[in-house]
C-alpha cells in the first residue's frame, strides 16, 4: 500500500514518516517545488513528489498508484504569516479535484474539534469549510477531529509553557481559562491512524472526534504546567478580545512570539468529545496529560510547588 503525506515536514507528519516506512507502506511526500534541503526524517526510504496544491498536473501525478492521503498540511501554525484559506480550505478542494482522476484514494483529513464553516474562528472555520468539500467530494474519506495535540515540540502545550515561563508572577488568560479542552497525545493519534489504515472500514465516510482520557479547562492545564516545572504563577483573566488584540501586535513585531491568534482559536470554545471513544473503537488506553508531562519537560525550572488544590 502507498500513503501519501502532506504537510510531512509538520510535527504530526514528521512522527508518522518513520512509523508508517516500519509497519511495510510504501511513504510519498508531497513537497513544495521550492523546497531547499527539507529536513525529512534521516533512515527513513520515501518517494518524494516536489509541486504545490496550486498546480494541479503536479499534484495528480503525485496520487499516481496512492492508495490513502494522510491530509495534513495547513498554516495555522504560521500566525499572521499563514494563509489558512489556501492551505486549509483551497488546498483540500485541489486535492480533491486531483484525487477525482484513476486512482481515488482514501482521503484522511485532520481537523479539529469544534471546526465548522459558519464558526467565528479562523482556525476552525477554515477546517470545517475544509471538512464540508470532502463531504461533498463522492471520494472516499474518514475525517478526524482532534482535540488539542501533546507531544515533543507541539504547538499546543510548548508554545504555552514558553508564554507561562516568560510572564513574570501571573499569567494572562483568555476568561479566566475555563474553557473546556480535550487533550490528546500524539501517541494515541499516531496509534489511531495506524489503525485506520488497516481497517478503514472502522470509520469510512464518517467524522470521528477524538481526545485523550479526561476533559480539562486551559486553567487546568496551565496549573499541571506550572506544578510539573515549578513555577509559581498566578492566573490573570483577560477578556479573548484584548488578548486577539495584543498577540496580533506582538505577532507582527516577531516572529517568535510565545502564541498567536491562531492558537487562540484553540482555545476560544467548549471543544471536547467522548473520552471512552480510543478504548471503544480502537482499544487504545489513551495517556492523560500530568503522566506524559515528565516526558515533554524532564527538567524542572524552579522550585517545587504543592499540586493545584493539594
Amino acid at each position: 500500500m502507498r500513503v501519501l503525506v502532506t504537510g510531512a515536514l509538520g510535527f504530526l507528519g514528521r512522527r508518522l514518516l518513520p512509523l508508517l516506512y516500519e509497519a511495510g507502506y510504501r511513504v510519498r511526500v508531497l513537497l513544495p517545488a521550492e523546497a531547499r534541503q527539507p529536513s525529512l526524517p534521516r533512515g527513513v526510504p520515501l518517494e518524494v513528489a516536489l509541486g504545490g496544491f496550486r498546480d494541479l498536473a503536479s499534484l495528480q501525478a503525485a496520487l499516481s498508484r496512492v492508495d490513502v492521503v494522510l491530509h495534513l498540511a495547513t498554516a495555522e501554525h504560521r500566525g499572521p504569516r499563514g494563509s489558512l484559506q489556501e492551505s486549509d480550505v483551497q488546498s483540500t478542494q485541489q486535492l480533491i479535484r486531483a484525487a477525482r482522476g484513476r486512482y481515488r484514494p482514501l482521503i484522511i483529513y485532520f481537523s479539529h474539534l469544534g471546526a465548522g464553516p459558519h464558526t467565528a474562528y479562523p482556525v476552525l472555520r477554515a477546517k470545517g469549510l475544509a471538512e464540508r468539500a470532502l463531504r461533498q467530494s463522492g471520494l472516499p474519506y474518514i475525517i478526524l477531529r482532534c482535540g488539542p495535540v501533546f507531544g515533543a515540540h507541539d504547538h499546543f502545550l510548548f508554545p504555552l509553557a514558553r508564554w507561562v515561563r516568560m510572564m513574570p508572577g501571573v499569567v494572562p488568560l483568555p476568561a479566566g481559562g475555563h474553557t473546556l479542552l480535550h487533550p490528546l497525545w500524539l501517541e494515541d493519534l499516531v496509534a489511531v491512524v495506524l489503525t485506520l489504515l488497516e481497517e478503514p472500514e472502522l470509520a469510512l465516510g464518517q467524522t470521528l472526534s477524538l481526545g485523550g482520557p479526561e476533559h480539562l479547562s486551559l486553567r487546568d492545564v496551565v496549573q499541571l504546567l506550572t506544578h510539573h516545572l515549578g513555577l509559581r504563577r498566578a492566573i490573570m483573566p483577560v477578556p479573548p478580545t484584548l488578548l486577539r488584540m495584543a498577540l496580533l501586535i506582538w505577532q507582527n513585531l516577531t516572529p517568535k512570539a510565545p502564541l498567536t491568534t491562531f492558537w487562540l482559536d484553540y482555545v476560544a470554545v467548549h471543544r471536547t468529545a467522548d473520552p471512552d471513544i480510543l478504548p471503544r473503537l480502537f482499544g487504545i488506553l489513551p495517556e492523560r496529560l500530568a503522566s506524559v508531562l515528565p516526558l515533554l519537560f524532564p527538567r524542572r525550572t524552579e522550585r517545587s510547588t504543592p499540586p493545584p488544590g493539594g
